[in-house]
């Protein structure tokens, strides 16, 4: 019996030792299999990373492709499309094909039966679609919309560059060319016009001793009223004193009348006796139908009464393109702004003295920027306001702009601009062309000169509102708005070539210069500023 239990007892001590082998083993395979299972998770997130990773890199070489493409497009066009093949690229390192379309909206997303061809004048946008390959072959495809900037590089300039009402030509001696775009124009009083004058969509009427030393184009009929007017050829410009019109004309003898041209009407002609007088037309008469001439009163070249309808050089869509409204504002590219301080505006007292200091305190440009101000520009320029420099001041859009430059003086050539910011730079009219916005309630901005201006200080009036005031002493430079019937100029206004790089590119006082139609009018388009850019699924 003691052998058998020493047995069991000894079976038993090498089963316990075996159990413990055992559990120890199992504790290890189990540790095994978890680390196992970490190291292949592990792997396998690396192995996705990596993957990952790769596919990312190739997406993003292919995006950055496509952005290569479209700035490949836009330093072929920045200033101009010379050809249809400008408005294309491709390239394979990196990989990517771009086209550029004319489009009429910055919503503009399907490129279907588009093609790529060279803006327009009349293009509101250009869109352009690239498309950038990967290395692995990632493709992703971005379009750009950008504005297409049309303008001319001098612009006809004058008090009635844009027009939409009626003018009336006063005792006032203009020198420049005239474009009257909307309304009629009359010359009363005396009025002198040395230039060219073309009134788009109105008509003309001449009386009182009015002289025009140019040409007369105009939409509809041109007739005189009273006396002793006479249109001239003006040496200055090479404009042989002539008549054209898309309507009748229709005048009296009365005060011995003279036209150093021709007329051309594409209506009937009607030179009747009238008062007494005697009056002459130095070049042809020509009209689609046979000329009413009383020849006891009038003395003219060669009559035709079966000629062609007349021919307007330059065409009026030229002009009207030429012409249209110029949008400025605080943000027209005037260059480095300073902001105005707003608590100096409460009076032309404490304004003047304001704006004097800061006109002649430099040599740089000065851009003067109150339209974060809630109150009217009242300043009164005397001769203490010497400008050192070329000054911009903007006026906010929703308040009135009062101005007198009583005495003025410039130490040097310098301009000055006075800006009255267009309350919106999309407005457009009937025809699809810009117009001028007031933004507060249609007042008009007051513009005078009470005394001398300097002769070398140019001076631009910029009003979307219209003008007001009373010009007493003689200046030069530009008159830009759309109403300037409660405008009075007394004394002699000279159209002068004023710019702003970056606002301005130019603005002129002829329509035709010595280099033939036109003169050194050219038009000018180019790529203006990206306003969508947007990623597109892959077909």
């Amino acid at each position: 019996m003691l052998v058998i239990k020493r047995r069991l007892q000894a079976w038993a001590r090498r089963t316990a030792g075996s159990e413990e082998r055992g559990a120890i083993l199992v504790a290890v395979v189990v540790v095994m299999l978890v680390g196992f299972i970490i190291a292949a998770t592990v792997a396998a997130a690396v192995m996705f990373t990596i993957s990952a990773n790769a596919d990312n890199r190739s997406s993003t070489q292919a995006f950055i492709a496509a952005e290569s493409g479209r700035d490949a497009v836009v330093s072929q066009i920045a200033d101009g499309c010379a050809s249809d093949s400008r408005m294309t690229a491709s390239s394979t390192s990196p990989e990517y094909v771009a086209n550029a379309y004319p489009v009429a909206s910055d919503g503009q997303i399907s490129t279907t039966g588009l093609t790529p061809t060279c803006p327009t004048a009349d293009t509101a946008y250009v869109l352009i679609e690239s498309t950038g390959t990967g290395p692995s072959g990632d493709r992703t495809t971005i379009q750009s919309v950008y504005r297409w900037s049309a303008s001319f590089s001098s612009v006809p300039g004058g008090v009635v560059t844009y027009f939409s009402g009626n003018v009336s030509q006063g005792v006032s001696h203009y020198t420049g060319d005239m474009v009257l775009r909307n309304g009629n124009w009359s010359c009363t009083v005396d009025g002198t016009l040395d230039g060219d004058l073309y009134v788009l969509s109105g008509t003309v009427s001449m009386s009182n001793n009015c002289t025009i030393k140019g040409d007369i184009w105009a939409a509809k009929s041109v007739s005189s009223n009273s006396s002793s007017w006479k249109v001239t050829a003006n040496p200055r410009t090479g404009a042989h004193g002539d008549i054209t019109t898309n309507s009748f004309v229709n005048f009296s003898s009365n005060g011995n009348p003279s036209i150093d041209g021709r007329i051309s009407a594409k209506e009937r002609i009607d030179l009747v006796a009238g008062g007494g007088g005697t009056a002459t037309v130095g070049g042809t008469v020509t009209s689609s139908v046979a000329a009413n001439v009383d020849t006891t009163a009038w003395t003219t070249g060669a009559r035709s009464g079966s000629g062609p309808a007349p021919t307007f050089v330059p065409p009026l869509d030229w002009l009207l393109q030429a012409t249209k409204w110029l949008d400025l504002n605080n943000t027209s590219g005037w260059g480095t702004i300073t902001p105005g301080d707003c608590s100096k505006l409460q009076n032309s007292g404490t304004a003047s003295p304001y704006v004097t200091g800061l006109v002649g305190a430099g040599t740089t440009p000065l851009v003067l920027d109150f339209t974060g101000c809630t109150k009217a520009l009242d300043i009164k320029l005397t001769s203490s306001a010497k400008l050192t420099r070329d000054v911009t001041i903007i006026v906010p859009p929703g308040q009135r702009m009062l101005v007198d430059l009583a005495g003025t003086t410039s130490n040097g050539a310098h301009q000055l601009f006075l800006v009255h910011s267009d309350a919106s730079l999309t407005d457009v009219d009937a025809d699809g062309f810009p117009k001028p916005t007031c933004g507060n309630g249609n007042q008009n901005d007051s513009f005078g000169t009470s005394a001398v201006v300097s002769s070398n200080l140019k001076v631009m009036v910029y009003s979307p509102c219209g003008l007001t005031g009373t010009v007493t002493a003689s200046f030069s430079g530009q008159l830009y708005s759309n109403d300037t019937t409660n405008f009075h100029a007394g004394s002699s206004y000279t159209c002068a070539t004023m710019s702003w790089p970056g606002a301005l590119e130019k603005l002129g006082c002829t329509i035709k210069g010595d280099d033939g139609v036109g003169g050194d009018t050219t038009l000018v388009q180019k790529l203006g500023a990206r306003v969508v850019q947007r990623e597109v699924p892959n077909p």
